[in-house]
């Protein structure tokens, strides 16, 4: 009787647990292939949060407000060097990288700017799609590696490896939250305080 009461007490337990703490049905692959699609056809959105960028022995430290809006997108980097701050704002054609005092450099991808003013080999245009959980759209990956959820927890792509190390619920998204991205030449990490629509 002891053994029949335990059973029936996990079983109840189990079927009032809440949606997010049950684990997934369906495969993780299966899982995988209908997040990929929800995330690649999400349309404006931003976010908030902190990141470290670490180039050889140099270090920067800041806050990070990133927004897309069609094919425009608008990042600013605050208090990572002495001048206080830098803004990219940009489309797939062409670039605007502004300096704390108002000085303007342009040119047709925010890689060639950012290196040329920062010396940061930063992939700009991967990082839009690694921030939303799904690899670089024009470039092959390597390997990837799933949780339960079919979310990415760790993508080899373009000699990057990213660890995607927590998520966190947007409206009916699971968006990154915590993401370590590394290369033999720079890292990145990156923790999102809060995702939103751009206003």
């Amino acid at each position: 009787m002891r053994r029949l009461l335990v059973a029936l007490l996990a079983v109840t337990m189990t079927a009032c647990a809440p949606v997010w703490q049950q684990e997934p049905g369906d495969p993780a692959e299966t899982l995988w292939l209908a997040h990929q699609q929800q995330q690649a056809e999400m349309g404006d959105w931003a976010f908030r949060g902190r990141t470290v960028i670490i180039q050889g022995k140099e270090g920067w430290n800041a806050g990070i407000s990133w927004q897309e809006q069609g094919e425009n997108y608008l990042i600013k980097l605050s208090g990572p060097f002495a001048q206080g701050g830098i803004i990219l704002d940009g489309n797939d054609r062409q670039v605007t990288l502004t300096l704390d005092d108002g000085e303007k450099m342009t040119a047709a991808t925010p890689e060639q700017l950012l290196a040329e003013a920062m010396g940061w080999l930063l992939p700009v245009s991967a990082l839009r799609d690694w921030i939303r959980g799904i690899p670089y759209s024009q470039l092959p990956v390597d390997s990837q590696q799933l949780d339960a959820k079919g979310r990415l927890t760790l993508l080899k792509q373009a000699g990057w490896e990213i660890e995607f190390l927590r998520y966190m619920p947007f409206e009916n998204y699971s968006m990154p939250s915590k993401v370590f991205m590394k290369h033999p030449d720079l890292s990145v990490r990156l923790v999102v305080s809060d995702w939103r629509r751009p206003k």
